[in-house]
């Protein structure tokens, strides 16, 4: 992966990581020893777990602390995920919720390189298998908060942005799969008819709000990488993440629950901590099947991921089903069919 940007050396990484911890903990803190490790493979930008021993002012031991070095390929995307997560660190984490956002200590403009607080938890996709019940609802509270947090920012996702991505998308999908290129563009028609006015007061947006993103951690939800925020209609956040729920219920049958529970889980305690919304459920239906088709040119166009014959196969296998569901939801008429 060619990265366009310089990577600390390590005397100049341990410079970095020795200004930061005095930023943080004082002038006399002192750091002794630090190692770096791989956070994920995913993901466009590098994640490293930093673990630093450091010896305060005053204290007879040292203390363990662990940071988050995340490197961005161009310093505009490092600095606008800054701008962002320092807004957010100003609301309390309780008053949101249970939602918990990483702090950021740190931001290192020559390097695109933002140090953050590193956030354990579980999976919340294992979380949801072991206890559905209490996950669910903290899921829809932590993204009603996200979503009512006051965040000052420029640029909208409006439904005509969605919609003209689609009409790229729809194309090319047309010329990939000639046999599917009239119920694809009689699906755009009736998704262009259908499209919701965006709201008045647009609201802050994670952006590519999905499974990955979130942790679980002792009843509170961890929300990661706000690389795409923006601001719109929250029910793009809602389906895009239901989108990858679907698709793990579709993925590994029997191992989560029933996808239409865990959709109006989330729904359910969402709406119960946010503004009456009677649009809603309508606008999320709309959005969930512009993401299905999203990841349905996705899995049918991506090759660089993993680019094993047999991956490309099983991309390839997902698409083809997902296809064919989207057709019949969006042949139904009700967007009550998407919880089925």
């Amino acid at each position: 992966m060619n990265l366009r940007f310089t990577t600390p050396e390590p005397e100049q990484m341990q410079d970095l990581l020795s200004v930061t911890l005095r930023q943080v903990h004082g002038a006399d803190s002192q750091l002794e020893d630090w190692s770096a490790h791989p956070v994920s493979k995913r993901g466009k930008h590098r994640a490293v777990r930093y673990d630093l021993d450091a010896r305060l002012a005053g204290a007879p031991h040292t203390r363990r602390y662990q940071w988050v070095g995340k490197f961005y390929e161009h310093d505009d995307d490092a600095g606008r995920v800054a701008a962002v997560l320092r807004q957010l660190s100003v609301t309390n984490g309780s008053a949101r919720g249970g939602l918990v956002i990483p702090r950021l200590f740190a931001y290192h403009a020559p390097f695109h390189l933002l140090l953050l607080g590193y956030e354990p938890g579980e999976s919340v996709t294992a979380a949801l298998v072991r206890d559905p019940a209490s996950v669910l609802p903290a899921i829809g509270h932590a993204v009603a908060a996200l979503h009512t947090t006051p965040v000052t920012l420029d640029g909208i996702t409006s439904p005509a942005v969605v919609l003209d991505d689609l009409r790229q998308r729809i194309a090319d999908l047309s010329d990939r799969i000639p046999v599917k290129a009239p119920p694809l563009q009689h699906m755009l028609g009736k998704l262009e008819r259908r499209a919701p006015v965006l709201s008045a007061a647009p609201s802050f947006l994670h952006g590519d709000l999905g499974p990955v993103q979130l942790r679980w951690q002792m009843g509170r939800i961890v929300v990661l990488d706000f690389d795409k925020w923006t601001r719109g209609d929250p029910a793009l956040d809602l389906g895009n993440l239901l989108t990858q729920l679907r698709r793990l219920t579709l993925r590994k049958p029997g191992k989560l629950p029933h996808f239409a529970c865990l959709r109006q889980g989330i729904l359910d305690a969402y709406q119960q901590w946010t503004a009456p919304d009677p649009g809603l459920t309508e606008r999320v239906a709309w959005y969930e099947q512009t993401m299905l088709l999203r990841k349905i040119h996705f899995l049918t166009s991506d090759t660089t991921r993993h680019d094993e014959a047999e991956a490309i196969r099983e991309r390839q296998a997902e698409a083809t089903h997902l296809v064919e569901e989207l057709f019949a939801l969006l042949e139904s008429g009700t967007s009550a069919k998407l919880g089925a």
